[in-house]
């Protein structure tokens, strides 16, 4: 048995837009990730321990809470890397122990665009691809899922 499917595809352009970023505790491909990064980051600044886990010891106080702090907040990161984002969000809070003289309630969370690329986004809705084929398979399953859609056999 074959299936065909016909749908009315709606405009669309390619556009540029960022693919990689970099933030304090890595690089990541989607933005909303790096505004939880921020998001966490602010979190931390309003913690009132906060400067005595920056100057506590990395291996028993900071690197620990870095890495539950990672598991909890940052849920897009998969679990056999908690322990790695763990260990540069501890790093990161190192560069503002009292040694450095640089305060952490000053930091003002920044990122950084690596990269940019083209990708479809539809006139229609914000959601953008990589490839033409990617953005007619979302189109082809919103259309197939909805309940008054009927197969015809040919």
């Amino acid at each position: 048995m074959k299936i065909s499917l016909e749908i009315d595809v709606p405009e669309f352009d390619w556009i540029d837009t960022p693919t990689l970023y970099r933030t304090p505790i890595g690089e990541f491909n989607d933005i909303q990730e790096v505004k939880e990064i921020g998001r966490l980051i602010e979190y931390l600044q309003r913690l009132d321990e906060i400067e005595w886990i920056i100057n506590s010891n990395h291996q028993h106080v900071r690197h620990p809470f870095c890495r539950e702090l990672i598991r909890d907040r940052l849920r897009f990161i998969p679990e056999n890397q908690i322990y790695w984002f763990g260990e540069q969000l501890s790093y990161f809070l190192q560069d503002f122990e009292k040694r450095t003289g640089r305060k952490f309630e000053e930091y003002e969370y920044k990122y950084q665009v690596l990269s940019n690329g083209k990708k479809i986004q539809f006139k229609t809705f914000s959601m953008m691809f990589d490839t033409e084929e990617e953005a007619l398979r979302h189109i082809a399953k919103i259309y197939t899922s909805r309940s008054d859609f009927k197969f015809a056999k040919v």
